[in-house]
């Protein structure tokens, strides 16, 4: 075998070993999955600035872990303006069945805590 490939092999075998002797078996059974949650945010407001609109949609994915995520549109409180649902690529038809903003806000913050 490489040289190269046994000093590799010998590394992650170190490596996993330090792992689980620090963390124990769940660490070394979770891997880098659940052991990092940074969150990369994207909101979407309902006019082109925030203070004459309000957030209309939530979004949030763990980069770690793409399973822990959070999307969701909020109704807003005004209707949108037919340049904003242009540039959205959605409707008032459409913000009409979600829930207030309130309420996602809401939900939105106890997923990023």
């Amino acid at each position: 075998m490489n040289s190269k490939l046994i000093q590799s092999q010998k590394r992650l075998h170190d490596s996993l070993f330090e792992l689980y002797m620090h963390g124990g078996l769940e660490l070394f059974q979770a891997g880098t999955r659940g052991l990092k949650r940074e969150l990369i945010i994207r909101l979407e407001t309902s006019a082109l600035t925030p203070e004459k609109g309000e957030i209309i949609h939530y979004y949030a994915v763990n980069r770690w872990d793409e399973d822990d995520v959070f999307e969701e549109w909020a109704k807003p409180l005004v209707a949108l303006s037919p340049e904003a649902e242009r540039i959205l690529g959605v409707t008032n038809s459409q913000l009409a069945h979600c829930r207030s903003t309130d309420i996602v806000l809401n939900e939105f913050w106890n997923f990023v805590n």
